[in-house]
């Protein structure tokens, strides 16, 4: 259900915001969930790694289809190119989850390292970039089937496999 839901967004700016949303409540759920069962490590568990793989899966998609696309079209625009993000952040964070456990004194805050720096990004990118974007005229429909096809194969070669180890071969 959730790759139609991707697959049907017409625009490349809807796809992404639709990443933005699941990674949001993502963490809002892994919160609920550090709140009300400290103990409850497997759930814990299970929503990082769902995080960091559509993190990852987000990230891997703008470096490879949008920014470049983006950065062809918007040429020396310095605002919107500092609104692009740097995932090297990101994925040191989710590597430092990947050496520790639920139970880890320091996994609640990785988590929460990874929250503060997502929050930032996106709202960096959606009130910059996206603007920038739009006001461009690019297609961002013929952007958004190619994203589309990208998170497909990705989501078919993927399905069970630590995306970050992947990212690093």
């Amino acid at each position: 259900m959730r790759t139609k839901s991707f697959v049907r967004a017409r625009d490349a700016l809807s796809q992404l915001q639709l990443d933005h949303e699941a990674i949001l409540q993502l963490l809002r759920d892994f919160d609920s969930l550090r709140l009300v069962d400290r103990e409850g490590v497997q759930g814990k568990a299970e929503l990082v790694d769902c995080l960091c793989d559509t993190l990852i899966l987000h990230a891997q998609i703008k470096e490879e289809i949008f920014y470049p696309v983006v950065r062809s079209e918007l040429g020396c625009d310095t605002q919107a190119l500092d609104a692009f993000c740097h995932h090297e952040t990101l994925y040191r964070l989710i590597a430092q989850l990947d050496e520790m456990g639920p139970r880890d004194e320091a996994y609640d805050e990785v988590v929460a390292q990874i929250g503060d720096w997502v929050i930032s990004s996106l709202d960096r990118e959606q009130s910059v970039l996206f603007t920038r974007v739009r006001g461009a005229g690019l297609n961002t429909a013929a952007l958004s089937k190619a994203m589309a096809r990208r998170r497909r194969a990705q989501q078919q070669e993927y399905t069970g496999q630590d995306l970050l180890a992947l990212r690093r071969a």
